[in-house]
């Protein structure tokens, strides 16, 4: 608990093309995200981009997309300015539900604040909207943690409590701090927690990094958050669609869908998708929901660059399943964003992991 400092984004990811992941707790597990501050995420006039679909590219580590954040919009596609939203996504890995804490930093002294959301937590691969944010965020830099385990044991504590002294199997980490100009943000804000949080026997010497990601053990955990925003452009007579890649052990990846419907050919959506893009900006808007036929049979399919058959395959009946989204709830002209979490998905679920998986969200919730 001793890392006080506060992450960002880091190189040239740019506000609504890319998220990028920010690795915490008492040091940066690997080189994402690793020093700066969030005032890309702070309240700018216009946000721009110079190329749609960059985002994919853009969107890994001091990624050099080639979007860029102005003030004259002159150009480019604007993001419109709408009420802020916040949604934040449960992808820890080897739990199967967290809480939440937004304690107020640097100084969470008499802090009242409660885990978010309630003692059965939020579960794996599910998405939630915050409404309204001050329920959770207090005014200022906050500090966010991810609660997990024995979730049961952490009842009515106020996190100041959980944080300094956890109850019997419950493990809690650090994600970092975000400052108070992230939440002034006029656009849809999205949090997704990643990596592992760790815990007893939460160990495998030969599958752990292809579950967790680079970098881990039971003795060094790397829960770590992918941050940004999900864009609201759209156009009322096709689907918009954003895919977001929070996986830590997944790599860089190709997306592509497929309609459901027979003989159909796999679209190229993210030909280049890394962890941390949220891709692509502008948003797909090449089809309409009438062009996937059958949704519960539209496949969701990564690919590793180079191979010629999908790593994963998800039909959507299977991606919605876990979501507060009704599969039968989707129309043109309400963007989805699909956001991948998990282990590597030639690794199956396992004892103490969850499988790779989706979380679908609307991203004007």
């Amino acid at each position: 608990m001793a890392r006080k400092s506060t992450v960002g984004f880091s190189g040239a990811l740019q506000l609504a093309v890319a998220v990028v992941a920010l690795t915490l707790g008492d040091g940066c597990l690997h080189s994402l995200g690793c020093g700066g501050d969030h005032s890309r995420l702070e309240k700018t006039e216009t946000t721009t981009t110079n190329s749609g679909g960059a985002g994919g590219a853009g969107g890994s580590a001091g990624g050099t997309g080639g979007a860029t954040s102005t003030s004259s919009g002159t150009g480019g596609v604007i993001e419109p300015p709408l009420p802020t939203k916040l949604s934040l996504v449960n992808g820890i890995v080897d739990h199967d539900a967290t809480r939440h804490c937004f304690l107020p930093y640097p100084d969470s002294t008499g802090s009242g604040a409660l885990p978010w959301p309630g003692v059965e937590g939020l579960p794996y691969a599910r998405g939630a909207s915050i409404d309204p944010i001050a329920t959770v965020v207090p005014g200022g830099d906050v500090e966010l943690f991810v609660v997990g385990g024995a979730l049961a044991q952490t009842g009515g504590e106020a996190c100041v409590d959980l944080v300094a002294s956890p109850p019997q199997g419950v493990e809690v980490r650090s994600l970092g701090v975000l400052s108070a100009g992230v939440f002034d943000e006029q656009k849809s804000l999205l949090l997704v927690t990643t990596g592992c949080l760790g815990g007893p026997g939460h160990a495998d010497q030969d599958l752990q990094e292809m579950v967790c990601g680079l970098g881990y053990s039971e003795q060094t955990p790397n829960a770590s958050l992918v941050a940004g925003f999900m864009s609201r452009l759209t156009e009322a007579d096709k689907l918009p669609m954003q895919f977001v890649h929070a996986s830590q052990a997944l790599g860089d990846a190709i997306m592509r869908l497929r309609p459901g419907v027979d003989g159909a050919i796999a679209q190229y959506i993210v030909p280049q998708w890394s962890h941390g893009a949220i891709a692509p900006f502008p948003p797909y808007l090449a089809l309409a929901k009438a062009d996937l036929f059958d949704l519960a049979t539209t496949q969701l399919e990564v690919y590793l660059p180079i191979e010629p058959d999908p790593i994963s395959a998800v039909p959507w009946s299977e991606a919605f399943a876990g979501s507060l989204l009704p599969i039968g709830e989707v129309s043109d002209g309400t963007g989805l964003v699909f956001v991948a979490v998990g282990p590597s998905p030639s690794v199956a679920a396992g004892s103490w992991w969850n499988g790779f998986s989706y979380a679908v969200l609307a991203a004007d919730p």
